[in-house]
């Protein structure tokens, strides 16, 4: 049975109201208790932090994540592609590389919270496009039931060693910590020092793993004796019972010290809810936020006094120096050729 014009012209009208009722109720985009967080910080420690800020401020947080293997280097070129109308507010990095490079490309709006006034300007941009805060540190894993502390090496190069041939592995060195790690030893060391290293740790049989848990996991296995992961990979095997422990190396003879690796955190431009990003970046900056971040599950290295007690072997490091400008560029065009030495593909 057809239906009558008049009621088909009645039925878009109403949808016609309802949807102009819908428009004029609707909230404009930056007053919405909402606040859209892209972060590529494991989800055990990012989301009681999000449930932290909403019982602060009721803003509700919208969390955009990925995997391991890839979420750092994934995230980096979707906000990229998307730096002109980005689906998201904030973005939240585990390291700052992919940070430092996001913020060359002018996809950050310059913010400086107030809460960041006693950070040290070694890790905040001068322009606010992004700051820093709580470290994790890149340490040798290593196995204790095949290992004593007094055999882990405590340099880069002392995985070298012909003792450890096939017995260690690292992850990837194509995105994430690891890249971060690497790029800074070449850009340290000047590349011919740091490829002659890394060559050597082909010669010796290093394994590339998938990521840095699954660095860690190997070790923990005892499929390998000793490999280079984070901090918190660490402390979250030792916290399940598993026979592992770390050192903080040394990077080489002529690099010298911790290599830490900060948080970092920026405004994306043109984001559809900036004032609540701002307070959500106010909200990590805290010295409180920095605080918890060292004393519980990421057990991380505050860029401050923050009245933190921290976790056994993460005390008074001396940190390792960062061109920051230069790891920005130079991180992303290095990963391929430090994959390449360390896979037998380029000499």
């Amino acid at each position: 049975m057809p239906v009558p014009l008049r009621a088909v012209l009645a039925f878009l009208f109403l949808l016609m109201l309802v949807a102009g009722l819908l428009l004029a109720i609707r909230p404009a985009r930056n007053s919405e208790k909402t606040v859209v967080v892209y972060t590529s910080v494991d989800a055990e420690f990012a989301l009681p932090l999000f449930e932290k800020f909403t019982a602060e401020t009721g803003i509700a947080v919208v969390p955009r994540m990925d995997g391991e293997a890839v979420k750092t280097t994934a995230m980096a070129e979707r906000l990229m592609q998307m730096r002109l109308q980005p689906d998201g507010d904030v973005f939240w990095n585990s390291e700052l590389s992919q940070t430092l490079l996001l913020a060359q490309s002018d996809v950050f709006e310059g913010y400086v919270s107030p809460k960041a006034k006693d950070i040290p300007e070694q890790w905040r941009d001068k322009a606010g496009r992004w700051t820093a805060f709580g470290c994790r540190a890149r340490v040798i894993i290593y196995n204790t039931q095949r290992l004593k502390r007094e055999e882990v090496p405590t340099t880069l190069e002392g995985l070298a060693d012909p003792k450890f041939r096939k017995r260690f592995c690292i992850a990837k060195p194509t995105f994430g910590t690891t890249l971060s790690h690497l790029a800074s030893v070449v850009i340290a060391d000047g590349e011919e020092k740091a490829f002659k290293l890394f060559r050597a740790w082909r010669e010796n049989g290093v394994v590339l793993a998938e990521g840095n848990g699954d660095v860690r996991n190997r070790v923990a296995e005892g499929s390998f004796d000793l490999g280079l992961t984070d901090s918190d990979d660490v402390f979250s095997a030792m916290e399940r019972g598993k026979p592992v422990d770390f050192i903080v190396p040394d990077q080489t003879t002529t690099y010298r010290g911790a290599y830490l690796i900060p948080n970092s955190v920026g405004l994306l431009k043109n984001a559809a809810h900036a004032a609540n990003g701002r307070k959500f970046i106010d909200f990590l900056l805290k010295p409180e936020t920095e605080k918890w971040l060292a004393e519980n599950g990421a057990k991380q290295i505050p860029v401050r006094d923050v009245g933190a007690t921290l976790a056994g072997g993460l005390e008074h490091l001396q940190a390792a120096k960062v061109d920051a400008e230069r790891l920005g560029t130079e991180a992303k065009p290095l990963a391929t050729r430090i994959l390449g030495v360390l896979q037998g593909e380029q000499k």
